[in-house]
């Protein structure tokens, strides 16, 4: 696909993720708190079956900012998920994002080519398929609370596995 595709970073492949709730800088001791409603969460919740479905990007359609892959299977459950953690945290003082939660995988970000982006060419970039599928698909069954290393790669250290 990076042939294909001109994008100024890509996604080390240690750093792919759903995002369910964005933290900012926080503080060390609400991390242990954030953990316990984690792990309540996860208590009453089902691993979920998900998979890579389609590319799509965000941002300005001849020069997007992110290019992703799309997430199916259990979309509900993920969905779902969302919302609770979304909810606990609130009680926190952590605030939802305004935006509709749209379950992906970053990819790359930040389109450079020397000609405007064409949204066609994700058409013609299949996936792949049957003998590939199991790499696609995964059960989710772990939250995980990540903390973010700007300027290294992988970028993201995970400081809570919830089970």
């Amino acid at each position: 696909m990076k042939p294909h595709l001109f994008f100024r970073k890509w996604v080390h492949h240690e750093d792919l993720y759903i995002k369910l709730q964005f933290l900012g800088n926080t503080p060390s001791e609400k991390v242990l708190l954030i953990d316990q409603v984690l792990q309540e969460l996860t208590t009453v919740s089902s691993p979920l079956s998900l998979r890579v479905e389609s590319l799509g990007f965000f941002g300005r359609a001849v020069q997007p900012s992110v290019l992703w892959a799309g997430v199916g299977g259990d979309v509900k459950g993920l969905h779902n998920l969302q919302k609770q953690v979304t909810y606990a945290l609130t009680l926190f003082g952590f605030s939802p994002e305004e935006r509709n939660f749209h379950p992906h995988l970053t990819l790359a970000r930040d389109h450079i080519g020397r000609t405007p982006f064409d949204r066609n060419k994700l058409s013609t970039l299949t996936l792949p398929n049957s003998s590939l599928e199991d790499l696609l698909s995964w059960k989710s069954k772990e939250i995980m609370l990540y903390r973010s290393h700007l300027n290294k790669r992988p970028m993201y250290e995970a400081i809570s596995f919830v089970i």
